[in-house]
């Protein structure tokens, strides 16, 4: 009896060792099954947002910071197709304008700005649209057009700019003195262009003093106020050319002119000789040769004065265009109304 009973007692322990084991394996495959059901279902909820047209909106961004603008064009243009309703299809079709003009369709983007600017709901949009419209123009060497494109949004946004300190978070407020100081440098930029520095000036220092830019502003004004611009006289030059050389003395060629009084002394030595040796028409063919080069240099000269103006002016326009890019950069057009917030961080199987 007690061989039986302690047997018996032995067997109990393996039994209850091998429910536990029982218990424990279905305990981590339910929490397996817990876990993997939680998965599908985030990924689920992730993925959803992005099916249908987000997907198209989405892949424009992309490709267009891939630098593949006409895919991202189709792509903005199908998501336009698929959701032609959706609240973002204006500024959907303010990247479009900003690919047109990146690849250099200049024509089709103003027309899509222009269209913006003057049937958009979204107001802010509108007031982007005809911005950026200002700046293809000015690209496209449309000088009026500009001028008035960001005239109009001075105008615009300047009651909005007199609100600026109250309390109050409305956007308006806060996108119009950005528009507005924008503007103030494209007026800046545009007079740049024209040359007329002391114009600039005065539209620097029309920027909007609640302006975060307006002190960096006044500084560059100060700086191209009463600019003394180094200039040449083409009339001076072409003078002094009548003897050979010093013309391009004038200007700083000395290369030039040493080259000028060796070649026209020559011809003329030429002639010289020609004449007392009795050969007339040797003389009168170098006579002609030499009328030519002659000619050239004061040519040459006038030329030159023209030139070294014209280089001085640039100059100037580059340094100061320079600096009122630095003053103020624009985020590229998508950037600024991204279709996620997190765009840079996508990675999309095409």
């Amino acid at each position: 009896m007690m061989a039986r009973g302690s047997s018996a007692a032995r067997a109990d322990p393996m039994g209850c060792s091998m429910k536990v084991v029982v218990m424990r394996r279905l305990v981590v495959v339910w929490v397996a099954l817990v876990v993997l059901g939680w998965s599908v279902s985030a990924s689920a909820q992730m993925i959803e947002p992005y099916q249908g047209p987000e997907t198209g909106l989405l892949r424009g961004d992309a490709y267009y910071y891939e630098g593949d603008y006409y895919r991202a064009l189709t792509a903005y243009k199908d998501f336009l197709r698929e959701a032609p309703d959706d609240r973002r299809a204006e500024r959907v079709r303010l990247k479009m304008a900003w690919v047109y003009f990146n690849v250099g369709e200049h024509g089709e983007a103003a027309r899509e700005l222009d269209r913006l600017a003057a049937q958009a709901e979204d107001v802010i949009v509108g007031w982007w649209a005809r911005y950026y419209y200002g700046q293809v123009a000015l690209a496209s060497d449309r000088r009026p057009l500009a001028e008035r494109a960001f005239e109009e949004v001075i105008t615009t946004c300047e009651p909005y700019v007199a609100r600026v300190g109250e309390p109050t978070d409305d956007p308006e407020i806060r996108e119009c003195l950005e528009l507005s100081s924008a503007a103030t440098l494209g007026l800046a930029r545009l007079e740049a262009v024209r040359h007329d520095f002391d114009a600039a000036s005065r539209r620097l220092r029309a920027m909007p003093g609640v302006s975060p830019l307006a002190g960096d502003a006044a500084e560059i004004a100060d700086l191209v106020e009463g600019l003394e611009i180094p200039r040449k006289s083409p009339a001076l030059a072409g003078i002094l050319s009548i003897v050979p050389g010093l013309g391009h003395v004038y200007l700083g060629q000395y290369g030039s002119a040493f080259v000028a009084f060796l070649w026209n002394g020559a011809f003329i030595y030429a002639i010289v000789d020609s004449v007392l040796a009795g050969r007339y028409g040797q003389a009168v063919l170098i006579g002609l040769v030499e009328s030519i080069w002659y000619g050239g240099t004061i040519f040459g000269a006038v030329g030159g004065a023209h030139r070294f103006n014209r280089d001085a002016m640039r100059v100037v326009e580059d340094g100061l265009r320079r600096d009122l890019l630095e003053l103020y950069r624009d985020e590229p057009w998508p950037a600024r109304f991204p279709a996620h917030p997190a765009y840079l961080e996508l990675s999309i199987p095409f």
